[in-house]
């Protein structure tokens, strides 16, 4: 799982710097940045680097539990997780590239990602239920 998350950070990392270098940005008479352009930027880049180092430490969890049923409702979570951060990677590089495909595509990632979730809570919920 390791392999694979470095893989797609490698893998989008060239293409998102691409679309932001060619980015505007906001600025005022004297060449001064807005702040908030650049909290809201930096919030969001922080919320998406978050999101990878919880995945990951979900799965990592998951596969110390060896299969089971919390380990299998990890695997759910962690799965929904990193669908919403690629959901969200995708709305960011959608905003720069202002193509509709990557909307619809944060839109379906996302809608995906909760849908796992909400799995993962209804098979612990049946397996607490059953017993």
């Amino acid at each position: 799982m390791k392999k694979f998350l470095l893989f797609c950070i490698a893998g989008l990392l060239p293409s998102i710097t691409v679309f932001a270098q060619g980015r505007e940005i906001p600025t005022v008479d004297n060449n001064v940045a807005y702040a908030s352009v650049f909290a809201r930027d930096f919030s969001l880049l922080l919320s998406i680097v978050i999101g990878l180092i919880a995945t990951f430490l979900v799965f990592r969890s998951a596969k110390k539990l060896r299969g089971g049923l919390f380990g299998l409702v990890l695997n759910y979570i962690g799965v929904g997780m990193l669908l919403v951060v690629f959901g969200t990677l995708f709305s960011v590089v959608g905003q720069w590239y202002g193509d509709f495909w990557f909307n619809v595509l944060s839109t379906v990632l996302f809608a995906f990602g909760y849908i796992f979730m909400v799995l993962s809570a209804n098979k612990l919920l049946k397996s607490i239920m059953n017993t």
